[in-house]
């Protein structure tokens, strides 16, 4: 087209809305008021979703519907293009509803769902969260994210309009981003040639760290609460979030069961009193349900090492693997008594380790265990009794020609490096034998599903029959 036909930019006859117009979901507009309206009608259509949610009765359901479909994604094409000022009352409303839904999902309507529990649930899982961003919070490094990334195709779009650089706009989103994340330099964000290929997930990854460092302090957390924390962002540890309800696989929990354990990781009381364990006598059922997850006494302790057993055994199985469950094995024979003195291995897998049998022993052992009387590591319960049991067990079945792995777990997900390694190569024996998403840890996704089925009918067969 002629450049006489041209009224600025653009040609002189084509349409031009008066306020702006919708985009994917996002306002493309300088009206703030037009900006701020189309947010809060999507923020409000996300909301009325959210309000459908307990017709499911499932709450496994419902938490991953709304981190898959009813979350942020609703409102981040709005985020990411829209100034976060114009977004402000948009993503308030947001998150007031999404606390509202994960609370429901949580406790039901009962009690100790506060602040803190809200800002665990909207850390991303591998910062030992729900996976349930906050969109006010997502505002922040959205917009700036995306401008930044955009700068190159601005520039090069606007090449002949003497426009050049970022404006106003940008300069105060990175004003209020830096205050927030004030140890982070965010100076390569201002120029083309130097912001990070994967801009969004460079600020976010920057503002969760600096939230997730201000949390012991800002929330005054006793050892208990440190702990667990420490522990929930341990590799694996929320594999089990990503699980879909599967009935067939063992991937589904009952309300009372899911409401359970989404309790135990968020710190929530699920006992009323401290008493007397009934079974041991020893110690305290005390309020967060520590010493039904490990005490050996009391019913379930032994169905959590089964069931966590059966569900990789049946990984094996459907990997193509040959395996058998409760495997004789004879290696260590008392010479007076004549019987074996080993128990049988949890699985036995043939031909695994160099064309030698494995026997893979499963053990599991909660973090929590005399907390406070030694510095805690994460993961130092499952290590230990590794190490305990390859001294104990590791010669045995070397000198009669066999392997022995260890799959030592905790009670929030940790996995010992001897069963990280073991599922890494049982997963690629299943891409390679079976049809299988190659982007998609299935295998720690079950093992953990798994651990976490185990520890909820510990805790629900303790709990008062008013709360099942």
């Amino acid at each position: 087209m002629c450049n006489k036909h041209r009224g600025g930019l653009f040609p002189a006859d084509i349409g031009r809305p008066t306020l702006g117009v919708k985009l994917l979901g996002g306002a493309v507009s300088r009206d703030k008021y037009f900006i701020e309206g189309l947010a809060m009608k999507r923020a409000s259509r996300a909301a009325e979703l959210m309000h459908l949610l307990p017709q499911l009765r499932d709450p496994q359901s419902e938490l991953l519907l709304l981190r898959s479909c009813m979350g942020i994604a609703k409102l981040f094409f709005g985020l990411r293009t829209c100034q976060p000022i114009h977004m402000e009352e948009a993503a308030m409303l947001f998150d007031k509803e999404q606390r509202e839904a994960v609370e429901d999902i949580v406790v039901g309507g009962g009690p100790f769902f506060r602040d803190l529990q809200w800002r665990l649930a909207s850390l991303p899982i591998r910062f030992g969260g729900l996976d349930l961003y906050s969109a006010l919070e997502a505002s922040s490094y959205a917009f700036v994210a995306s401008r930044a990334q955009s700068l190159v195709l601005q520039d090069h779009i606007l090449r002949d309009s003497g426009l050049c650089g970022m404006d106003s706009d940008f300069d105060n989103a990175l004003d209020g981003l830096h205050g927030t994340i004030s140890d982070f330099d965010v100076s390569s964000f201002t120029s083309k040639d130097t912001v990070p290929p994967k801009a969004q997930h460079v600020l976010a990854s920057a503002l969760f760290s600096k939230s997730v460092q201000d949390m012991e302090v800002k929330f005054d957390m006793p050892t208990r609460q440190k702990t667990i924390f420490g522990c929930l962002q341990a590799p694996h540890a929320q594999d089990f979030l990503l699980a879909i309800p599967i009935d067939g696989l063992g991937q589904h929990m009952s309300p009372v069961e899911y409401r359970t354990i989404l309790r135990y990781h968020l710190m929530i009381p699920l006992f009323p009193i401290d008493e007397v364990c009934p079974v041991c006598r020893k110690a305290f059922l005390d309020t967060f349900g520590e010493h039904v997850v490990h005490c050996k006494e009391l019913p379930g302790f032994k169905y959590r090492h089964d069931f966590v057993r059966d569900v990789l055994f049946d990984i094996f199985r459907r990997a193509g693997v040959s395996v058998k469950k409760e495997a004789p094995v004879n290696f260590l024979t008392d010479l007076l008594e004549r019987r074996s003195t080993l128990k049988p291995a949890d699985v036995m897998v043939y031909g695994w380790v160099g064309g030698k049998h494995a026997c893979v022993d499963l053990t599991g052992v909660s973090p929590l265990v005399r907390l406070g009387v030694r510095p805690f590591t994460v993961g130092q319960a499952a290590l230990k009794v590794s190490s305990n049991k390859v001294t104990k067990h590791e010669k045995a079945c070397y000198d009669n020609q066999h392997a022995f792995i260890l799959f030592a777990f905790d009670t929030f997900g940790f996995l010992a490096p001897e069963a990280v390694g073991l599922l890494h190569k049982v997963q690629k024996v299943m891409h390679s034998n079976v049809m299988s998403p190659r982007s998609m840890n299935i295998v720690f996704t079950r093992i953990g599903f798994a651990i976490q089925k185990g520890l909820a009918a510990q805790l629900v067969a303790r709990l008062p029959s008013i709360q099942v």
